[in-house]
């Protein structure tokens, strides 16, 4: 079993600990609940989390809820843009 890593705009702490074979992250806004999107130097933490994670042989599975403004798909789009210009 996973715990999932959640990024809450500062709402709740966030866990980062590896459970099971696979890492999953919650986005739900980076400043504020599940409203903002996420800045550029945001998303590459995001990027360096999940390299981390396959570096050591896990998948990695993130989900973006921060959609009050339509914010979930442009920073997902982003983080996978991200990820395929280091990759």
């Amino acid at each position: 079993m996973a715990i999932v890593t959640a990024d809450s705009a500062g709402t709740w702490p966030v866990i980062d600990r590896v459970t099971d074979g696979f890492a999953y992250a919650r986005l739900h806004g980076d400043t504020e609940l599940y409203a903002s999107g996420y800045s550029d130097a945001a998303l590459a933490g995001w990027a360096q989390w999940v390299r981390g994670h396959l570096a050591a042989g896990r998948d990695a599975f993130v989900y973006f809820d921060n959609d009050a403004r339509g914010r979930a798909p442009h920073d997902a789009m982003a983080l996978r843009a991200a990820l395929r210009a280091d990759g």
